[in-house]
């Protein structure tokens, strides 16, 4: 069997991540949050026939196999260029792990992902992403407990089992025999936000070292914990331009290279300064 050819069948297939009301749902991208709020005002007039303020659109949730990319959309069906974006996402991604498994790194390889996103021009920086994780003591799991506060769309089902086995993998890499303890470990996941045909990607690459997780590691994951404990994960998060966006308005800096590349060296000087 062909293990890569299993793998992008996984990452291109998606599953049910279940539902959310538009209102009490908090977007990633803020510019969709604001668009969200106006949304609303105008849902609650139009209606769709009902009673004003009796109807509300919903957010439906959805993960790739491979547990890397979630959507979190308006609508059943993506449309037009918000479908094209998405399957650019995910055509990027694949692209991303066979350029990784042709250094013989895995996945996981915080460095190694750094150093591709840093460097390929489709992502700039935008947020230090900081999350104090609070696991509970008693029957849910530590797992179901990480993801229902780092991905609050995925409740239940296949979609939370992907999730899953995505930390039970981490789990084990922090076991491997010479794991060191400072070596960081990274999960990425790309967030396609789509509302109302506005689209959105944000790419966050969650990292972690067993140091700083030893209350976490010290229990298996798909295991409860007998005591309660506070536990910080962080990411970097990123906004994704695509590569359509790009051929559409690089061509504009061209216009005026000399111009652009004089203001280039003088924001330049501005860092060393």
């Amino acid at each position: 069997m062909d293990s890569q050819a299993t793998f992008d069948d996984s990452v291109r297939t998606f599953v049910d991540a279940g539902t959310a009301a538009l209102k009490g749902h908090h977007f990633v991208s803020e510019e969709l949050n604001k668009k969200r709020l106006r949304t609303l005002t105008t849902l609650r007039a139009t209606a769709d026939g009902e009673p004003e303020g009796d109807k509300e659109k919903g957010v439906q949730f959805r993960l790739n196999q491979t547990g890397n990319i979630f959507y979190s959309m308006s609508g059943r069906e993506l449309q037009g260029e918000t479908k094209k974006l998405f399957d650019s996402v995910t055509v990027l991604f694949a692209a991303m792990t066979k350029a990784l498994a042709s250094k013989n790194k895995t996945i996981f390889d915080y460095d190694a992902w750094s150093k591709i996103i840093a460097k390929s021009g489709y992502f700039t920086e935008v947020q230090k992403f900081q999350k104090t994780l609070s696991l509970k003591s008693g029957s849910v799991t530590i797992d179901t407990q990480v993801i229902q506060q780092l991905i609050p769309g995925l409740t239940s089902g296949s979609s939370l089992e992907i999730a899953k086995g995505v930390l039970n993998a981490l789990d084990g890499e922090f076991k491997k025999e010479g794991a060191v303890e400072k070596t960081k470990l990274a999960h990425i996941l790309f967030i396609c936000e789509e509302l109302f045909g506005a689209p959105s990607v944000t790419v966050r690459l969650f990292f972690a070292s067993q140091e700083s997780h030893k209350a976490m590691t010290s229990t298996p994951c798909h295991k409860t914990t007998s005591v309660s404990f506070e536990q910080l994960q962080e990411a970097n998060t990123f906004l994704f331009v695509s590569p359509r966006t790009i051929a559409e308005f690089a061509g504009a800096f061209g216009d005026f290279p000399e111009e652009y590349n004089k203001l280039i060296e003088k924001l330049s000087g501005y860092v060393d300064g």
